[in-house]
């Protein structure tokens, strides 16, 4: 049985808003957070997008939650993209293999050494074994508590991929979305309190 935690939502709800605002109560609490968040490029500005249609997205950036590294997971797919041994095209997009491993570097790590370790963006990519997925089963593997963050839509699917229980603490974006409560339930749940 995997112990996990589980923020979902749909499509430009704001996960990734929502995950920075998780990660920044746990650590006011004091629980060591770490793991891979993923920002959106902007066609307009190159930045990070916190959410929108994938359309107007350039590309995704890992970034890494216990420091400040960033990596350029995926850029909109180019003419001899398909050509480059370290890509993987899904969608208009290229992911880049190195800069996934990064971020499974990230994850591996503060699997050990933190209380929670974050995985967002799980989706029907990981679901096929790419993208995120090697972050993932690294994150089950370590000894801190997964926060995973899942398109709703694709939730099922990503329990049956990793073979996944009920998460012991689960949060759904919309109305009503008690984000205090989630917190709360993620700290007793890596301090041992009931």
């Amino acid at each position: 049985m995997n112990r996990w935690a589980l923020l979902s939502g749909s499509k430009g709800t704001g996960k990734a808003t929502c995950l920075l605002e998780v990660v920044a109560r746990l650590r006011a609490r004091g629980v060591a957070v770490g793991g891979v968040l993923q920002e959106g490029l902007s066609r307009s500005d190159g930045r990070g997008a916190e959410e929108g249609p994938d359309d107007h997205r350039e590309g995704y950036v890992a970034r890494e939650v216990a420091g400040d590294a960033r990596a350029t997971v995926a850029r909109k797919a180019r003419a001899g993209d398909d050509a480059r041994e370290d890509a993987q095209l899904v969608c208009s997009f290229s992911f880049d293999a190195s800069a996934l491993a990064e971020a499974r570097a990230w994850v591996e790590r503060d699997a050990q050494a933190c209380q929670i370790v974050v995985v967002d963006e799980v989706s029907k990519l990981e679901v096929a074994r790419g993208g995120h997925h090697d972050a993932v089963v690294a994150a089950l593997a370590g000894p801190a508590l997964p926060l995973l963050s899942v398109r709703a839509d694709q939730l099922f699917a990503v329990m049956e991929r990793f073979a996944l229980d009920e998460p012991v603490a689960s949060l759904e974006l919309g109305p009503g979305a008690d984000v205090a409560r989630f917190v709360a339930e993620l700290a007793a749940a890596v301090s041992g309190e009931k």
